[in-house]
């Protein structure tokens, strides 16, 4: 499919979690080696991307609004770092990152948005939510790296963040960097709500 447009579906962390956030990730990527994680905004998957026909955007994209529907914002918080790998085709990659607590409501939302199954770009449907530290390009020996800073820096990096998820986002690569396309905002969060760096 060339003409096609590749799509990730995601909820960004809003500022200034994000920007705390991205402030451990450049760390773990220099420690790491690495830069492939800081082409994204700090961010949840939240289901499996797209692979959409240009000319069937606008259809896929009014679709998937319809499936987001409206939901009230909700916590997210993390519950420790993730040393782990994953596969891509024959490759066997890393990643480091925090792991998410698997909230009711995000799994919810998770399940809502696997049902708009039109251009699914992969059948890869577990859910195991996470934000990114490093990934893609973090060799073996770069994944080491940053267990070892940690072991000898334990509070290098926050041992866990707290935010509200009030956004389901699709992001598309323009240049070099994975940017908004089309974005979907969850009713008006209650005033207490924000962040905590754990």
């Amino acid at each position: 499919m060339s003409d096609a447009v590749r799509f990730v579906i995601i909820t960004a962390l809003p500022q200034p979690a994000a920007a705390a956030f991205d402030q451990a990730r450049r760390a773990a990527c220099r420690v790491g080696r690495c830069r492939a994680a800081l082409v994204y905004p700090p961010h949840v998957t939240l289901r499996t991307g797209a692979l959409v026909p240009r000319e069937s955007v606008d259809s896929f994209l009014r679709e998937l609004g319809e499936t987001v529907g409206e939901w009230d914002p909700f916590p997210l918080q993390t519950k420790g770092l993730l040393f782990t790998t994953y596969s891509e085709g024959e490759a066997r990659k890393n990643l480091v990152g925090y792991e998410i607590e698997k909230d009711r409501a995000l799994m919810e939302l998770n399940a809502r948005l696997l049902r708009h199954e039109t251009w699914r770009a992969s059948n890869r449907l577990g859910f195991q939510p996470h934000i990114t530290l490093a990934f893609d390009d973090l060799t073996e020996e770069g994944a080491k790296s940053i267990r070892e800073w940690l072991d000898q820096s334990p509070d290098a990096l926050p041992s866990g963040f707290q935010w509200t998820c009030d956004n389901v986002g699709v992001y598309r690569r323009v240049g070099g960097l994975w940017t908004l396309h089309t974005e979907w905002r969850a009713r008006e969060p209650r005033p207490r709500d924000g962040f905590t760096i754990v």
